[in-house]
């Protein structure tokens, strides 16, 4: 049984996936494995894996695509690690990712570790990285509570902390449903200081899917949202992160989320205080005509 296993959903990435293999494999320890799952390509994508013979590489192939939660719940329910880090088949990992994510883990008392990410966009020679700051487990929901602000392709987590949350889902926004249950579950989450992963943005991920944002609002999604404000936040929640304000009630909630994050990030110290204000500019200011509720 490896102590590590990287996990990579891949549909129809048969010009990139080759990249994000040789780098996560250069960033691998040689007793680790790289589990891809075929998530019913129509191109090439396996083919372009299979060239790189690496004996670490396992595939697994769907003839039916299941999207990316119910992949990494295949995946997961596929290997039997102690460690699981995901990976994307559109980015690079950077050489020192595996060196230094598990001796974070092993040093603190964190569960689920997150990066900072080096921006790029193919064809383009122009980069942009993530601030480099530690946002410890105390903060992190906090974020999270206006938005999903960890990047998934830097996760290194304990298995046990993804199985005490729930695990994956089939929901649009898998990986931020995940973190609100971990986060309501009591699971340490932790971001560090130094990036592990180039991600590229380009037209053809996931996340630019007409409507992504919006589909997050299923009732299975609202239900993780909800449950989380009640364990993080301490408040009943009509609005839920991503939702326009519709009513006088998610206007309230909305008023009642501020709140609480303004108490907080007033008593976090002047870094962690000012990360949590930037992020907090992403929550909707409401209509006009709800607000003086």
């Amino acid at each position: 049984m490896p102590r590590l296993s990287v996990l990579m959903p891949v549909r129809n990435a048969e010009a990139l996936v080759g990249h994000a293999v040789r780098s996560s494999l250069r960033s691998m320890p040689r007793d680790a494995e790289l589990v891809v799952w075929d998530d019913a390509s129509t191109d090439d994508t396996i083919g372009a894996v299979d060239a790189i013979g690496d004996r670490r590489i396992r595939i697994l192939r769907s003839d039916v695509a299941l999207g990316p939660g119910g992949a990494m719940r295949e995946l997961c329910e596929r290997t039997d690690s102690e460690l699981v880090a995901r990976m994307d088949a559109d980015d690079v990992s950077l050489p020192w990712r595996f060196a230094v994510q598990p001796a974070t883990l092993k040093s603190t008392e964190w569960e689920i570790l997150f990066a900072p990410v080096v921006r790029f966009e193919s064809g383009s020679a122009r980069v942009r990285l993530s601030a480099p700051v530690s946002i410890p487990p105390t903060m992190v929901p906090l974020h999270l509570a206006v938005m999903c602000t960890v990047m998934q392709p830097t996760m290194l987590a304990r298995r046990s902390a993804l199985v005490a949350a729930g695990g994956y889902r089939d929901v649009r926004a898998s990986d931020y449903d995940l973190w609100l249950r971990a986060a309501a579950a009591g699971v340490q989450m932790g971001r560090s200081s130094l990036a592990v992963v180039a991600y590229r943005r380009h037209p053809g991920q996931f996340s630019f899917v007409p409507g992504f944002i919006s589909a997050q609002a299923t009732p299975t999604f609202v239900e993780a949202y909800r449950e989380f404000a009640r364990h993080v936040l301490g408040i009943e929640t009509a609005w839920t992160a991503g939702s326009p304000v519709e009513s006088v009630e998610q206007q309230r909630s909305l008023n009642d989320i501020r709140q609480v994050l303004e108490r907080e990030a007033d008593h976090a110290g002047a870094l962690q205080g000012r990360l949590l204000r930037r992020t907090m500019r992403h929550l909707p200011t409401g209509r006009s005509d709800y607000a003086t509720v």
